[in-house]
């Protein structure tokens, strides 16, 4: 059968009259309905729509009836249940850790770890005060060995650390300000970070904080904080620890009681700030750092504690102490950026105090770098935390001084203006060594076969 030959597609005639159809041109399409992420739990048991509404959805609300939710805001069903397999498997890992260390460990400390579990409400505390306590039992170099029982985490039922301990131990409280670790574990960070050889930070007056944080400080002036305690332990840790996890769980705590401040300035607050920024530039995180320390330098800005100090009087003892702790914070700061705008080659963030380092004890307090140049303290036998911070200031001052030439220089380099310039700061240099003590030198020592050399 032949089929019919096909017809010719022509367009559509134009259309003069009005157009019998209905027509959407006008009209605004209805908004499609947004799907939901994750649908409560009762939503899903009864298989009905859910609006995925917080803290209570539509239905559950309409019928009085509580709501659950198993996901986080903007998590999917997937993503919450690789969530809860990830936390299953930590503390599965946590138990077997806790148990293995009853089975393996000798009788006294799993004596000691059976007591907690029964003191304690969660066995997992436990485990991770086991855990933190173990990182510090690695290194006996730099801390000597203690039993394992004094660096967990006390239970809430036990006494307070006793005076009678070892002199060169610092003996501080964990609680009110940080609940990771232990007395025994905080106390050694403290004494690690308040030594004479450990300067990444000098600029917190060791015996204004010590009694902060005991509680013997009965003026109003507090320059100990949850904050401040939490950033100062992570920096230690990087030298006392056998590696950088428990640093990353202060610094995370620090991170969170930061965000509880609300912006609100404070000497505490700028000085973890600072701190903070070291610790994330020592965990290789330069661009989170940098902001730390703007912040930080922002805040100082804000206080204006120079003008606070010039306030204060030396007369009244509670005033005397604040004027000390805000003179050693500005000028330790200055200290500590001095070596910042070393390390990026930029220009200093912080220019030098002008006011009189109040924190020698035994020392005139200077002002200028000229009062330094001419100041000699060969006669100090003892190296103390005092006069090694002096001498980091007039170091820091030097090296401003280099840093402003180096950035605003206008003369060509090796002209005769230049070499005037630079024989100057050398020369400065010179005093400064000349003037520093015997202790703050350092002696080439020749090695061996230069000594058979004729």
């Amino acid at each position: 059968m032949d089929r019919p030959p096909p017809r010719p597609l022509l367009p559509a005639p134009p259309s003069f009259g009005p157009r019998t159809g209905p027509s959407t041109s006008g009209t605004p399409l209805p908004p499609r309905r947004s799907a939901a992420i994750a649908a409560c739990e009762l939503c899903r048991e009864k298989k009905a729509k859910c609006d995925s509404r917080r803290p209570s959805c539509g239905r559950c609300l309409s019928n009085g009836v509580r709501c659950h939710y198993t996901t986080k805001i903007n998590e999917t069903l997937t993503q919450a249940d690789k969530r809860e397999k990830q936390r299953f498997k930590q503390e599965r890992d946590d138990l077997l850790h806790l148990l293995s260390s009853i089975r393996d460990k000798p009788e006294v400390e799993a004596k000691e770890l059976f007591a907690r579990i029964r003191v304690a409400n969660d066995p997992f505390q436990v485990t991770q005060s086991l855990r933190h306590a173990e990182l510090f039992l690695r290194d006996d170099q730099l801390m000597p060995p203690k039993p394992l029982a004094d660096l967990l985490i006390p239970p809430e039922s036990s006494e307070p650390p006793s005076d009678t301990s070892e002199p060169e131990d610092l003996r501080v409280p964990a609680k009110p300000w940080t609940n990771l670790v232990g007395d025994a574990v905080v106390s050694r960070l403290m004494t690690r970070f308040f030594l004479p050889d450990f300067q990444l930070f000098p600029a917190i007056d060791k015996g204004i904080f010590i009694a902060d944080m005991r509680g013997k400080n009965s003026t109003q002036f507090k320059l100990c904080s949850a904050l401040l305690v939490n950033a100062m332990c992570a920096l230690p840790c990087f030298e006392l620890a056998a590696n950088t996890s428990l640093a990353e769980l202060f610094l995370n705590n620090s991170k969170a009681l930061l965000e509880r401040e609300y912006g609100r300035p404070s000497l505490p607050t700028a000085l973890a700030l600072y701190l903070l920024y070291i610790t994330s530039t020592l965990l290789g995180r330069d661009r989170a750092g940098l902001h730390f320390r703007q912040t930080s330098v922002d805040m100082f800005g804000w206080l204006d504690l120079e003008e606070r100090m010039t306030a204060l009087s030396d007369s009244i003892p509670a005033e005397a102490l604040e004027r000390r702790a805000i003179s050693k914070a500005l000028w330790g700061m200055f200290v500590a950026d001095s070596r910042t705008f070393l390390l990026y080659n930029r220009p200093p963030l912080l220019r030098p105090p002008s006011i009189p380092r109040v924190f020698l004890p035994d020392l005139q307090a200077i002002s200028s770098p000229a009062d330094a140049s001419t100041m000699s303290i060969d006669g100090a036998d003892v190296l103390t935390d005092e006069s090694l911070l002096d001498a980091l200031c007039r170091l820091a001052e030097l090296q401003y001084t280099i840093a402003l030439y180096e950035a605003g220089q206008t003369t060509e380099v090796g002209s005769a203006a230049d070499l005037s310039t630079r024989q100057a700061i050398l020369c400065q240099w010179k005093s400064l060594s000349d003037a520093l003590s015997s202790q703050l030198r350092v002696e080439p020592t020749p090695p061996a076969p230069t000594c058979y050399l004729r």
